[in-house]
């Protein structure tokens, strides 16, 4: 049964291998990114200048720069643009009786509008309600709304605004804005915009006017903000043309983030995490020196660096990806996943191997429900266990281990890779349970090898607990802990200094590969050698090296990193782990050593001590 399996699961790798070249040859070809600055952020700058951000950006535009980002506009920005005039209530009242008019009946702390430039105010009358109360002061027609929410209410595209950055040749990304209220959503998103990056942290038309919003986004790419969680995105992303975006924080930039630092982010998202429009923002203040050179030297560094990954920058086509998986294909490379399950269910004895099977193929059913992500998650869970616990304990054995958790990644990016998750709409369906499931099933299929369960239990229930019991458990649940926590792109604990220095280091010498493989490859040399050791403890480190393994798989579950980057990172790090391993080998070795004749020679001083104590006594 085993050997069938086996055969099974090696020849599904063949139309599963089919899959990955024909996404690797997509992916290839998806090779643009493009580049827009805030408008907002850089007409700050300009104004030390006493320059217009038109004015500016083409500065800018010499050095690199393609693309600028225009906010949709607001009552505060047209009224410090001049186009209409606006007033608190209470300053009306008081305007009103000082003049010896008619007092307006407007609430103190409501906002009143006028044109000063004809059809100013015409979109923001068309989009907000309720409709604004009309009065009449100093001749002209005011408006009023309540509240003084003045930056928040939108008022639509400035139209001039949009035309000069256009004709120049500026790729424009539009940002539309939510307030309650909203209607006619979309009409107004200008022709001249290519991208969509809504404002603020909803998406225009949530919560009840997404419909519109997905039918005027058809013809630009929406941006998926990293970080960022945006209300109704959620709802409009699988709808939509999208493309994933990353920018950071003005006053991030301003005190913590050097151009060096930038680029080096900006290039790792793109080549490893499928980030495509690039949101930049120029220096505001000069924390970190003068703020027009450093960003000067962010455009010219972030286009050179671009450049030579051979990355083209400029307008980026509306379809992000044409990867489409062809079903027949899909579903036999299905069938080596499901043998791939079989074959952990041998690992162990009676009952216990149907226990484990029906519970790692429940836990997909119930993350990924009837559909192709819950083979995905099986397979991630499933084919880290396989090599270790399959294969004799030699040093050989990381190497094969490490092709069987391969084979396992290409089954799994065979069933789990569509244009919705390579773009990252549909995340993996419990990333989280594929560095937690896979050791922990190790562990128990390695008990299990010595003892049956209920004489495990029989033993750890009358064992005598000792300190050193204590602190070895206590280590093991920091590690699995840490291992839990530090998941994800912003996790619980967060990253020492000392490794981000060498995770740069790597990443620039390399593709960076991933710190859970550089420590469990070592352990995993560690436990393959140490055949002299007790049982516990090779299993201890063996399990360790699942972690490995279970990293490798988990690489290959973020589809919007391109396959070819998964698999350097994955064999750097099966390198460096080597490595490593076999470098701490003979220095653990002797540590052990040295430590059980420290013990030893300790405990017979001891029972000399306890001879002359005896003999005092008897004298």
């Amino acid at each position: 049964m085993k050997r069938l399996l086996w055969g099974i699961v090696a020849l599904s790798l063949v139309p599963a291998s089919v899959l990955a070249v024909r996404r690797i040859q997509s992916e290839g070809r998806n090779r643009t990114v493009a580049l827009v600055m805030d408008e907002r952020a850089l007409a700050i700058q300009a104004d030390h200048l006493g320059i217009t951000s038109f004015d500016l950006g083409l500065r800018y535009r010499a050095l690199g720069l393609t693309g600028i980002a225009l906010y949709e506009e607001t009552i505060e920005s047209l009224a410090s643009r001049g186009r209409i005039g606006m007033m608190r209530g209470h300053e009306a009242r008081t305007q009103a009786a000082r003049g010896s008019e008619p007092v307006p009946e407007v609430p103190g702390n409501s906002t009143l509008v006028t044109e000063l430039e004809p059809g100013a105010l015409d979109r923001l009358l068309a989009k907000n309600t309720p409709k604004p109360q009309e009065t009449r002061l100093g001749g002209r027609i005011w408006y009023a709304y309540s509240g003084t929410d003045t930056n928040a209410r939108p008022a639509g595209p400035d139209p001039v605004e949009l035309k000069r950055w256009s004709e120049a040749g500026f790729d424009i990304a539009y940002r539309p804005r939510n307030f309650p209220g909203l209607t006619r959503v979309g009409d107004d998103f200008p022709e001249e915009a290519s991208y969509l990056v809504h404002a603020g942290l909803q998406v225009a038309g949530y919560p009840n006017r997404l419909a519109e919003t997905v039918a005027a986004s058809q013809i630009y790419l929406t941006a998926m903000i990293e970080g960022t969680n945006q209300d109704g995105m959620g709802a409009i992303n699988q709808k939509v043309p999208t493309v994933r975006l990353l920018s950071f924080n003005q006053d991030h930039l301003n005190r913590r983030l050097l151009p060096n630092d930038v680029v080096e982010k900006y290039l790792l998202a793109a080549n490893e995490r499928g980030v495509r429009l690039l949101y930049l923002r120029p220096y505001t203040e000069e924390q970190l020196g003068d703020m027009f050179a450093n960003t000067e030297r962010l455009i010219e560094r972030l286009t050179a660096a671009l450049r030579r990954e051979g990355f083209h920058i400029g307008p980026l086509p509306t379809l992000q990806s044409d990867y489409r998986p062809i079903g027949w294909l899909r579903a036999l490379a299905a069938v080596g996943v499901i043998a791939g399950l079989g074959l952990l269910g041998l690992l162990y004895p009676g009952l216990w191997g149907a226990a484990v099977t029906s519970s790692v193929l429940g836990l997909g059913l119930i993350a990924g429900g009837l559909d192709w992500d819950a083979l995905a998650l099986t397979a991630a869970l499933t084919f880290p266990i396989l090599g270790f616990g399959y294969l004799r304990e030699r040093l050989a054995s990381l190497g094969l281990a490490t092709v069987v958790s391969l084979a396992g990644a290409v089954l799994l990016a065979a069933v789990g890779s569509d244009q919705e998750s390579m773009l990252a709409i549909r995340p993996f369906a419990g990333v989280a349970a594929t560095l937690i499931v896979p050791p922990a099933l190790f562990a128990l299929h390695y008990t299990l090898r010595f003892q049956k369960p209920a004489a495990w239990i029989n033993a750890l229930w009358n064992h005598r607990v000792r300190v050193g019991d204590v602190v070895v458990v206590t280590v093991a649940v920091g590690a699995l802990a840490l291992v839990f926590l530090r998941r994800g792109s912003f996790p619980v604990i967060g990253i020492s200094s000392a490794e981000l220095a060498v995770r740069e280091w790597l990443s620039g010498l390399f593709v960076r590969p991933r710190f859970k493989e550089l420590l469990g490859h070592p352990l995993a040399v560690l436990g393959l050698t140490g055949g002299g050791w007790p049982a516990w403890i090779r299993g201890a480190l063996l399990t360790g090296g699942v972690v490995a393994q279970a990293s490798i798989l988990n690489s290959f579950s973020h589809y919007h990193t391109p396959l070819l980057i998964s698999l350097e990172r994955t064999l750097l790090a099966l390198a460096l782990g080597l490595a490593l391993g076999l470098a701490l080998a003979p220095l653990v070795r002797s540590a052990v050593w040295l430590v059980r004749r420290w013990l030893a020679q300790s405990e017979s001083e001891g029972d000399r001590v306890g001879e002359v104590h005896d003999r005092s006594e008897s004298a």
